[in-house]
């Protein structure tokens, strides 16, 4: 009998792995488990976007660690807005513009969006973020949808934010916001707020995208269209 209050004892007073770790290592481990994910659904949105500004407004689709991508892809060129299906592989991006049935080659720099596939890249895609994070707090636990997430809160230099989504002031920082699941530390969001345009005075605009990242290893078949 007392060694098996001993041993209920025990395991009553064990701790979270997780809740070991240093927020520096809990955004460590989410790289790690994002890099090592074959696919990941990703929806992307954005607010407090200047309507003068010209770039990508949102994103719905799958990516893959070749890196590839295909989906939807939300932009403003020119003061027009306008939602195209995308499909990106190979280092080539391929738009299917409005009232068009082909897909064609396109530079997403014409279009100030970044590469989608490059997203999910394991070098300067999403999961390289978390590692460039400076001052890291862990904060309140939140819920989102089905899951319950741990967020943890820090600063990014400009220049990983423009890298990654082709717009933002190189020179100045960003807010952000990770939701992290527990225990398979899963990224399942990202929450970035800064200049990441020019606003109608000399003031830049402070703006906000938010990512939503699940379906980590679904079947997903990306290929030139």
């Amino acid at each position: 009998m007392a060694v098996l209050l001993v041993a209920m004892l025990a395991a009553c007073s064990g701790s979270d792995p997780a809740a070991d770790k240093t927020p520096t290592e809990q955004l460590a481990a989410a790289k790690v488990a994002l890099d090592a994910a074959t696919s990941v659904h990703l929806r992307l949105r954005s607010s407090g976007i200047p309507e003068s500004a010209n770039g990508v407004l949102g994103a719905d689709g799958s990516g893959t660690s070749a890196p590839a991508f295909k989906g939807t892809l939300e932009a403003r060129i020119s003061g027009f807005g306008a939602k195209v299906e995308v499909v990106a592989v190979d280092k080539v991006l391929y738009l299917k513009l409005p009232f068009t049935t082909d897909f064609v080659p396109a530079d997403p720099k014409k279009y100030s969006a970044p590469d989608p596939a490059q997203l999910f890249a394991r070098q300067g895609g999403i999961s390289s973020l978390l590692t460039a994070t400076t001052n890291p707090v862990e904060g309140k636990k939140i819920r989102v949808g089905p899951d319950v997430l741990k967020t943890i809160t820090g600063t990014l230099p400009g220049a990983s934010v423009s890298k990654l989504l082709s717009v933002g002031d190189t020179t100045k920082t960003f807010k952000v916001t990770y939701g992290i699941t527990e225990p398979a530390s899963e990224l399942r969001t990202v929450t970035m707020t800064g200049p990441f345009f020019k606003g109608a005075t000399s003031t830049p605009a402070t703006s906000t995208y938010a990512l939503t990242l699940d379906n980590y290893g679904a079947p997903v078949e990306i290929s030139k269209p």
